[in-house]
Protein backbone atom coordinates (compact mmCIF):
# COMPACT_ATOMS: atom_id res chain seq x y z
CA UNK A 1 0.00 0.00 0.00
CA UNK A 2 1.56 3.24 -1.32
CA UNK A 3 1.48 6.32 1.03
CA UNK A 4 1.96 9.19 -1.15
CA UNK A 5 4.10 12.46 0.63
CA UNK A 6 0.82 14.96 -0.40
CA UNK A 7 -0.70 15.74 -3.57
CA UNK A 8 2.43 17.13 -5.55
CA UNK A 9 3.54 13.76 -5.36
CA UNK A 10 0.56 12.16 -6.56
CA UNK A 11 -0.15 14.44 -9.02
CA UNK A 12 3.30 13.77 -11.03
CA UNK A 13 3.03 9.91 -10.07
CA UNK A 14 -0.12 10.06 -11.73
CA UNK A 15 0.91 12.34 -14.76
CA UNK A 16 3.59 9.57 -15.54
CA UNK A 17 1.09 6.80 -15.35
CA UNK A 18 -1.69 8.59 -17.48
CA UNK A 19 1.36 9.71 -20.02
CA UNK A 20 1.85 5.66 -20.66
CA UNK A 21 -1.95 5.72 -21.52
CA UNK A 22 -2.03 8.83 -23.47
CA UNK A 23 0.41 7.65 -25.92
CA UNK A 24 -0.79 4.04 -26.37
CA UNK A 25 -4.57 5.88 -27.36
CA UNK A 26 -3.01 8.43 -29.40
CA UNK A 27 -4.43 11.15 -27.74
CA UNK A 28 -2.91 14.71 -28.12
CA UNK A 29 -2.95 17.83 -26.28
CA UNK A 30 -4.70 19.64 -28.95
CA UNK A 31 -8.08 17.16 -28.81
CA UNK A 32 -7.82 16.66 -25.23
CA UNK A 33 -8.24 18.47 -21.94
CA UNK A 34 -8.07 17.76 -18.03
CA UNK A 35 -10.97 19.20 -15.69
CA UNK A 36 -9.62 18.91 -11.64
CA UNK A 37 -13.24 18.79 -9.54
CA UNK A 38 -12.21 21.50 -6.88
CA UNK A 39 -10.15 22.20 -4.55
CA UNK A 40 -8.44 19.17 -3.93
CA UNK A 41 -7.93 18.28 -7.75
CA UNK A 42 -6.35 21.32 -8.21
CA UNK A 43 -2.79 20.50 -7.20
CA UNK A 44 -3.35 16.72 -8.89
CA UNK A 45 -4.29 18.53 -12.44
CA UNK A 46 -1.81 21.03 -12.36
CA UNK A 47 1.28 18.52 -11.82
CA UNK A 48 -0.56 15.77 -14.04
CA UNK A 49 -0.91 18.81 -16.95
CA UNK A 50 2.87 19.93 -16.73
CA UNK A 51 3.55 16.26 -17.04
CA UNK A 52 1.60 15.20 -19.70
CA UNK A 53 1.49 18.69 -21.39
CA UNK A 54 -2.25 18.67 -21.80
CA UNK A 55 -4.09 22.10 -20.50
CA UNK A 56 -6.74 22.09 -17.81
CA UNK A 57 -9.51 23.47 -16.56
CA UNK A 58 -12.23 22.73 -13.56
CA UNK A 59 -15.37 21.07 -13.85
CA UNK A 60 -17.70 22.13 -10.31
CA UNK A 61 -19.67 19.71 -8.72
CA UNK A 62 -21.32 20.02 -5.17
CA UNK A 63 -22.27 17.01 -2.48
CA UNK A 64 -26.62 16.85 -2.00
CA UNK A 65 -26.64 16.54 2.20
CA UNK A 66 -28.89 14.96 4.07
CA UNK A 67 -31.15 17.78 5.52
CA UNK A 68 -30.61 16.51 8.99
CA UNK A 69 -26.94 16.10 8.72
CA UNK A 70 -25.07 18.36 6.20
CA UNK A 71 -21.83 16.07 6.41
CA UNK A 72 -23.57 13.33 5.34
CA UNK A 73 -23.67 12.90 1.83
CA UNK A 74 -26.53 11.10 -0.57
CA UNK A 75 -25.21 12.01 -4.16
CA UNK A 76 -23.66 14.46 -5.79
CA UNK A 77 -24.91 17.33 -8.46
CA UNK A 78 -23.79 19.52 -11.24
CA UNK A 79 -24.56 23.09 -12.01
CA UNK A 80 -26.75 21.94 -15.09
CA UNK A 81 -29.20 20.24 -12.96
CA UNK A 82 -26.78 16.77 -14.04
CA UNK A 83 -26.96 14.54 -10.42
CA UNK A 84 -26.29 11.36 -8.51
CA UNK A 85 -27.98 9.32 -5.68
CA UNK A 86 -27.03 7.01 -3.66
CA UNK A 87 -28.82 4.47 -1.99
CA UNK A 88 -29.16 6.29 1.19
CA UNK A 89 -30.98 9.16 -0.24
CA UNK A 90 -34.41 7.12 -0.81
CA UNK A 91 -34.44 7.23 2.93
CA UNK A 92 -35.86 10.41 2.50
CA UNK A 93 -39.26 11.66 1.66
CA UNK A 94 -39.96 12.83 -1.69
CA UNK A 95 -40.16 16.75 -0.78
CA UNK A 96 -37.00 16.65 1.45
CA UNK A 97 -34.97 14.94 -1.50
CA UNK A 98 -36.19 17.77 -3.50
CA UNK A 99 -35.49 20.33 -0.74
CA UNK A 100 -31.55 18.75 -0.76
CA UNK A 101 -31.40 18.71 -4.52
CA UNK A 102 -32.09 22.48 -5.05
CA UNK A 103 -29.81 23.67 -1.84
CA UNK A 104 -27.22 21.19 -3.49
CA UNK A 105 -27.84 22.84 -7.08
CA UNK A 106 -27.94 27.17 -5.79
CA UNK A 107 -24.63 26.17 -4.01
CA UNK A 108 -23.49 24.12 -7.43
CA UNK A 109 -24.22 27.31 -9.17
CA UNK A 110 -22.48 29.70 -6.69
CA UNK A 111 -19.40 27.15 -6.66
CA UNK A 112 -19.16 27.70 -10.81
CA UNK A 113 -19.26 31.42 -10.08
CA UNK A 114 -16.39 31.41 -7.23
CA UNK A 115 -13.98 29.24 -9.29
CA UNK A 116 -14.52 29.87 -13.15
CA UNK A 117 -14.39 32.32 -15.11
CA UNK A 118 -16.10 31.03 -18.80
CA UNK A 119 -16.31 27.31 -19.00
CA UNK A 120 -14.63 25.66 -21.70
CA UNK A 121 -15.50 23.95 -24.58
CA UNK A 122 -16.27 20.21 -24.51
CA UNK A 123 -17.70 19.22 -27.76
CA UNK A 124 -15.45 16.86 -29.15
CA UNK A 125 -12.67 16.77 -26.91
CA UNK A 126 -11.18 13.71 -25.20
CA UNK A 127 -12.11 14.92 -21.15
CA UNK A 128 -9.78 13.47 -18.67
CA UNK A 129 -11.36 14.16 -15.08
CA UNK A 130 -8.61 14.06 -12.15
CA UNK A 131 -9.37 14.18 -8.44
CA UNK A 132 -7.09 13.97 -5.41
CA UNK A 133 -8.91 10.56 -4.87
CA UNK A 134 -12.47 9.11 -4.97
CA UNK A 135 -14.46 7.13 -1.74
CA UNK A 136 -18.05 6.13 -3.40
CA UNK A 137 -17.49 7.71 -6.80
CA UNK A 138 -20.73 9.81 -7.13
CA UNK A 139 -19.01 13.05 -7.51
CA UNK A 140 -16.62 11.96 -10.18
CA UNK A 141 -19.10 10.46 -12.04
CA UNK A 142 -21.02 13.35 -11.77
CA UNK A 143 -18.43 15.74 -13.20
CA UNK A 144 -18.32 12.93 -16.07
CA UNK A 145 -21.87 13.02 -16.67
CA UNK A 146 -21.77 16.53 -17.14
CA UNK A 147 -18.61 16.56 -19.49
CA UNK A 148 -20.74 13.94 -21.71
CA UNK A 149 -23.61 16.47 -21.88
CA UNK A 150 -21.18 19.61 -22.36
CA UNK A 151 -20.30 17.06 -25.96
CA UNK A 152 -17.22 15.26 -24.79
CA UNK A 153 -15.90 12.71 -27.21
CA UNK A 154 -14.24 10.17 -24.71
CA UNK A 155 -14.67 10.79 -20.66
CA UNK A 156 -11.46 9.16 -18.37
CA UNK A 157 -11.28 9.50 -14.85
CA UNK A 158 -7.74 9.45 -13.58
CA UNK A 159 -7.53 9.61 -9.91
CA UNK A 160 -3.79 8.85 -7.31
CA UNK A 161 -6.34 6.40 -5.07
CA UNK A 162 -9.37 4.11 -5.11
CA UNK A 163 -10.89 1.80 -3.71
CA UNK A 164 -10.60 -1.23 -6.07
CA UNK A 165 -14.72 -1.96 -5.85
CA UNK A 166 -15.58 1.31 -7.00
CA UNK A 167 -13.71 1.17 -10.36
CA UNK A 168 -16.81 -1.15 -12.03
CA UNK A 169 -19.30 1.57 -10.24
CA UNK A 170 -17.50 4.63 -11.88
CA UNK A 171 -17.08 2.40 -15.17
CA UNK A 172 -20.75 2.97 -16.04
CA UNK A 173 -20.08 6.81 -17.04
CA UNK A 174 -16.73 6.98 -17.66
CA UNK A 175 -14.67 5.16 -20.73
CA UNK A 176 -11.58 4.80 -18.56
CA UNK A 177 -10.42 5.03 -15.12
CA UNK A 178 -6.75 5.30 -14.41
CA UNK A 179 -5.81 4.73 -10.95
CA UNK A 180 -2.20 4.89 -9.80
CA UNK A 181 -3.01 3.30 -6.50
CA UNK A 182 -5.80 0.85 -6.16
CA UNK A 183 -7.10 -0.43 -2.74
CA UNK A 184 -8.88 -3.35 -1.54
CA UNK A 185 -10.36 -2.30 1.87
CA UNK A 186 -13.75 -2.24 3.73
CA UNK A 187 -12.82 0.94 5.52
CA UNK A 188 -11.44 3.57 2.69
CA UNK A 189 -11.07 7.19 2.88
CA UNK A 190 -9.17 9.23 0.71
CA UNK A 191 -6.91 11.33 2.85
CA UNK A 192 -5.27 8.00 4.74
CA UNK A 193 -3.31 7.68 2.00
CA UNK A 194 -1.51 10.74 2.10
CA UNK A 195 0.91 12.26 4.75
CA UNK A 196 0.15 15.82 3.89
CA UNK A 197 -3.95 15.99 3.08
CA UNK A 198 -4.55 18.97 4.54
CA UNK A 199 -7.50 21.70 2.61
CA UNK A 200 -7.13 23.21 -0.19
CA UNK A 201 -7.61 26.77 0.48
CA UNK A 202 -8.75 29.71 -2.05
CA UNK A 203 -5.48 31.12 -1.75
CA UNK A 204 -3.67 27.87 -3.03
CA UNK A 205 -6.14 27.24 -6.17
CA UNK A 206 -5.69 30.96 -7.19
CA UNK A 207 -1.91 30.13 -7.32
CA UNK A 208 -1.95 26.96 -9.27
CA UNK A 209 -4.06 28.88 -11.75
CA UNK A 210 -2.39 31.63 -12.12
CA UNK A 211 1.21 29.58 -12.35
CA UNK A 212 -0.71 27.15 -14.49
CA UNK A 213 -2.05 30.41 -16.92
CA UNK A 214 2.12 31.47 -16.99
CA UNK A 215 3.22 28.34 -18.06
CA UNK A 216 0.10 27.90 -20.48
CA UNK A 217 -1.41 25.03 -18.86
CA UNK A 218 -4.75 26.73 -17.82
CA UNK A 219 -7.62 27.06 -20.34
Amino acid sequence: MYIFENREEAGKLLGKLLSQYIEKLGLSPENTIILAIPRGGIPIAYYVSKETGIPFSLVITKKIAMPFNPEAAIGAIAPDGTYMLSSYAYYLSEPQLEEAKRLALKEAIEKQKKYLEKEPDLKGKNVIIVDDGIATGYTAMVAGMYAKNKGANRVILAVPVCPADSINRVKEVFDDVICYEKVDTPFFAVGAFYKDFHQVSDEEVREYEEKARREGLFI
